[in-house]
């Protein structure tokens, strides 16, 4: 039997966002992380149905339950049953009346964007002022499956992770919103025929990004550096180097952290934070992937 009507709004300012609507707070939460344009939770819920609601931001949630959910949701009156499955994504653009139970424990992620960040991204490519989130009920979409792990990864690193990887991470999100859950004239979609950044606009951002190694870059600085939108930045870098920005940076500090290791004697915790990570655990785990061996590891060798 449904509950009462009632018209809830979700506001991202409160650090409990979902108080009303859920019964359980998330298990983690980028709140206190401040990530730009998107709050990223995950939850652990008992069988629920929740209140009508309408949501300020656009929701993306996605499961987790290894298990077949038995679920019903309804967007504006128009009902429908589920059976969600771990990766299965569920869309609820900003304003409109939805309703959703389920049938047993669930473990989900739940994505909001601000309706004003993905704007933002929608003018950058393809200057569209209007456009319209579309309402999907539960189905698979890999992409958006794998952004939602690795931005849960990236949590989960407890504040550690790379703020350019992230940033690289929400912007693909967004531009895959737009291009496939949107309604919108796509004819205004342009294209550049460049084949990558201009040479002094590649040496600009590179020279910058050696420069600050030691701090947490953003792709926004970078791409403001050479007075160009994160979308085309983005694009443009990778057609010139073959790596996408946060590879790139990532790439730069392992090269430095490894002269450093090799030339100099101090700590390796010191080092860590000369080319930008945020805890010596980090270090030695990205170290580890794209070398193959630790820090101490690769200092040994090279000192003998």
């Amino acid at each position: 039997m449904m509950p009462e009507e009632k018209i809830l709004s979700v506001d991202l300012a409160q650090e409990d966002s979902y108080g009303e609507i859920l019964p359980r707070s998330p298990l983690i939460s980028s709140y206190h992380s401040q990530w730009e344009g998107l709050r990223f939770d995950v939850h652990q819920q008992p069988i629920h149905e929740t209140p009508e609601h309408i949501i300020q931001q656009h929701v993306i949630s996605i499961s987790l339950r290894p298990q077949v959910i038995q679920a019903e949701r309804i967007f504006n009156g128009h009902f429908q049953q589920e059976n969600i499955v771990n990766g299965d994504v569920a869309i609820i653009p900003a304003h409109i009346n939805h309703i959703s139970r389920w049938q047993s424990a669930a473990e989900f992620i739940i994505i909001s964007l601000e309706p004003a960040f993905l704007r933002r991204i929608a003018i950058e490519i393809g200057d569209w002022q209007e456009f319209e989130i579309k309402p999907r009920f539960a189905a698979p979409d890999q992409l958006i499956h794998h952004i939602g792990l690795a931005l849960k990864s990236e949590l989960e690193s407890h504040g550690n992770g790379s703020r350019v990887y992230i940033e690289s991470l929400t912007n693909t999100l967004c531009v895959h919103l737009l291009k496939h859950y949107c309604a919108a004239n796509k004819t205004s979609l342009h294209y550049s025929r460049d084949k990558g950044l201009s040479g002094w606009k590649l040496r600009q951002a590179i020279a910058y990004i050696n420069d600050n190694l030691n701090q947490d870059l953003t792709l926004a600085e970078i791409a403001a550096v050479v007075d160009m939108s994160m979308y085309h930045f983005s694009r443009l870098f990778k057609q010139s180097t073959g790596f996408a920005p946060h590879q790139y940076v990532m790439n730069c500090r392992i090269e430095r952290s490894k002269k450093l290791l090799a030339q100099s004697n101090q700590s390796i915790e010191k080092i860590c934070q000369q080319v930008g990570f945020q805890s010596q655990s980090h270090f030695t785990n990205v170290f580890r992937r794209l070398i193959g061996i630790t820090p101490r590891t690769y200092r040994e060798q090279v000192k003998i």
